[in-house]
Parts: structure tokens; C-alpha cells; sequence
């Protein structure tokens, strides 16, 4: 493919409010966590909470799917633009750059705090522990020596992203090269895809458990790389997207219905088929609803999706923190999850404004680019995450 770019597409504001969203809900999640059923977390409240439990299932599902299928569009897009090997070092800068910071400067507190409440996460599996009790300067050359104790905690979804998007470059590849399909499918071809990711979660006994280590998690992975490439099929399909935006409040009650059958069956044959069914009805109803009912262009918007990949990398620290701070006072679950993500969006948002955005070195670490940022009119949607 010659570098002589197609002409420059403008800026979706539908895909960028999408991606705001998806990244508040990630953050959701990690303080829903807190309080929710499953163990395997780096700090759990002494009781669980249904509601948590409820709604950390259904944002885990449809926000991973919905980033996933969201970096497929991208991908997409960014391919039409530029050589593959471009591509391929643009995507290094952008997902394994922010990844080993992380390990290295995040990682290590991160795991002092995990520790430190007598949990343990490793490649292993999750396990309780004894409560460290050292202080963070004597753990932290054993931290950056015992591999056992690495972890990327929230970072293995850019791991993950990143491996798959060098596994399927061909098939991007290919997409990118297509002319663009402007034939609106049936009503009955968007029940396809959620049978297609039931079917392999299924066949593969995904989702359960949810431990993300990429070793003994292939289930999952191939779980991932669908929802990537449905959001590559949709970059190259804009009338399926048309379809999408017809049937989008069909498709948010097909994410409930696949969240009721996930709740209703658990780790199950049936379970796995609802978690399927879940994450396109997201997948979906996310694209569709957007898109349907698309917002104003405006700078704050602009803003905020640029800082969607530094707030994911640093808003996990600070918002363990303010978990660990909040449970001893005992307060509702409702107003301490309220309190965990308000305490760690503010610290993740101070820190990419004032501190990453002005220092070209910080903001490589966080897989943007060293310069000064490209003035609105000139940033492609295509190019984002």
C-alpha cells in the first residue's frame, strides 16, 4: 500500500463520546470491584454488595467488548492511512510503551497496596496471603527483582490489545483495503455476531474465571480478538453501522437479556452463550446509540477523548488508594464506589493535564505523542486507540 493517504475523514464526536464513556465505565468498574462478590481483586470490602456484583458483570462485559471493537474500528482506519509497518510502531508507541511504565511505576505500588490488605494475584492464580507488613522502600527492590511479584495490573488489557493487533494485521490489512460497504443488512444479521461469541465462549469455557494473564487465558483472548474485529468489520461496513443505529434500543435490551441469562445461569454452558449475547448487545446498542443520537462537536469532548488512554493508565493507583482510605469508615457501599471513582477520575484527569500534557517525556510514557497536541481539526478519529 503506497503512504498516499485517501482523503482525511473528519472527526466522529459519536465514536469519541463512546470512548469517554466506555473509559468512565472501566473506572466504574475497578470501584464496583471493591464490593463485589468475586474475590479476585487488589482490595475487597469485608462484605460484598449485590448491586456491585449486578453491575460490575454487566460494564465488565459490554466496556471490554465496547473498547475492544472500538480499537478494531481504529485500526481500521489508522491502515488506510499508513504502511502496515507504520502502523505496527505507532500501535508499539501507543500500547507497549504506557505497558512498561506501568509495570515499573505503577506496578510496584499497586502491588504494595495488594499485599499489603493479604491478597495476592499472580500468574498463578489468586490466593490469600498474610498482610505485608514492611515499608514500600524495602519491597520495592524486591519488587524489581522477583518476577513473581510483576504485575500489570488494569494494563493487561493493552497487552492484550496489542498482540492482537499484531496476530490479525492481515486481516486488517485486508479490510482497509476494501472499498467501504454501503449495503444495510437485514434486521436478522445483527443476531448473528452475539451467537458467534456465545458460540465460542462456549465451546472455549470463557469469561469464568476472569483472571487476566494471557497463559491461561486463551478463552478470553479469542473472546477479544471477535470483538476487535467486529469493530474492524463495522469500520469497513458503514452499512451495517446504519443497522446498528436503526436497532440500537433492540440491542441494549439484547445486553440486558444477555446480562439476566449470565446472572440467571452463572459459569455454565448457557452462562457462556449469555455472556456472548451481552457483549454484541454492548457492542451494538454502544455504536448504534451513539450514533443515532450523536453529540455536538466541542472541544471538551476533543479533550476528554484524547485523555482517555492516560487517564486508563493512571487512574488505577489512585483510586486503590482511595478504596483503602474509605473502608475502615465504614461508609454505604453506594457512597464509598461514588466516592473511590469521583477520587480517582480527579486524580487521573489533575495528572494528565498538568503533569503529562505539559512534559513531552510523560506524555510518550503515556503513549501520546512527545509534541504539542494536534489542534482539533487535524486530529482523526481514525487515528485514536
Amino acid at each position: 500500500m503506497s503512504d498516499a493517504a485517501p482523503p482525511e475523514v473528519p472527526r466522529r464526536a459519536d465514536l469519541d463520546l463512546l470512548r469517554v464513556l466506555l473509559c468512565g465505565a472501566v473506572l466504574l468498574i475497578h470501584a464496583l470491584m471493591v464490593h463485589a462478590e468475586d474475590p479476585r481483586y487488589h482490595v475487597k470490602a469485608p462484605e460484598s454488595w449485590w448491586p456491585a456484583t449486578l453491575l460490575s458483570h454487566g460494564l465488565r462485559v459490554g466496556a471490554l467488548a465496547g473498547f475492544f471493537a472500538l480499537a478494531g474500528w481504529g485500526s481500521v482506519g489508522a491502515l488506510r492511512r499508513r504502511r502496515a509497518g507504520r502502523f505496527l510502531g505507532n500501535r508499539a508507541a501507543r500500547l507497549f510503551v504506557p505497558l512498561a511504565a506501568g509495570l515499573l511505576i505503577l506496578g510496584p505500588v499497586i502491588k504494595y497496596i495488594e499485599l499489603g490488605q493479604g491478597r495476592d494475584l499472580r500468574l498463578a492464580g489468586f490466593r490469600l496471603v498474610e498482610p505485608l507488613a514492611m515499608p514500600f522502600g524495602d519491597f520495592l527492590p524486591r519488587y524489581l527483582t522477583r518476577l513473581s511479584l510483576l504485575t500489570w495490573s488494569h494494563l493487561w488489557f493493552l497487552a492484550y490489545l496489542l498482540l492482537l493487533t499484531v496476530l490479525l494485521l492481515p486481516m486488517l490489512a485486508a479490510l482497509a483495503r476494501r472499498a467501504p460497504l454501503q449495503r444495510v443488512p437485514s434486521r436478522a444479521a445483527i443476531w448473528l455476531p452475539g451467537l458467534g461469541l456465545g458460540f465460542w465462549l462456549a465451546v472455549s469455557g470463557g469469561y469464568w474465571p476472569a483472571l487476566h494473564n494471557l497463559v491461561q487465558d486463551w478463552a478470553n483472548l479469542g473472546h477479544f480478538a471477535l470483538c476487535f474485529l467486529a469493530g474492524a468489520v463495522l469500520a469497513s461496513w458503514p452499512g451495517l453501522e446504519a443497522r446498528l443505529r436503526a436497532e440500537a434500543w433492540t440491542l441494549a435490551g439484547l445486553f440486558l437479556a444477555g446480562l439476566a441469562g449470565l446472572l440467571l445461569f452463572g459459569p455454565s454452558l448457557p452462562g457462556r452463550i449469555a455472556v456472548g449475547i451481552c457483549a454484541w448487545g454492548a457492542i451494538g446498542a454502544g455504536f448504534g446509540l451513539v450514533g443515532r443520537y450523536p453529540p455536538r462537536p466541542s472541544a471538551a469532548l476533543r479533550w476528554l477523548a484524547d485523555a482517555t488512554l492516560p487517564v486508563f493508565v493512571l487512574h488505577h493507583l489512585p483510586l486503590l488508594a482511595v478504596a483503602v482510605a474509605l473502608l475502615p469508615l465504614g461508609l454505604p457501599p453506594a457512597l464509598a464506589i461514588a466516592l473511590t471513582v469521583a477520587g480517582g477520575a480527579t486524580v487521573a484527569l489533575a495528572l494528565h493535564g498538568f503533569l503529562v500534557l505539559p512534559q513531552p517525556a510523560l506524555r510518550r510514557l503515556m503513549g501520546l505523542p512527545s509534541g504539542p497536541p494536534a489542534l482539533p481539526d487535524a486530529a482523526l478519529q481514525t487515528s485514536r486507540l
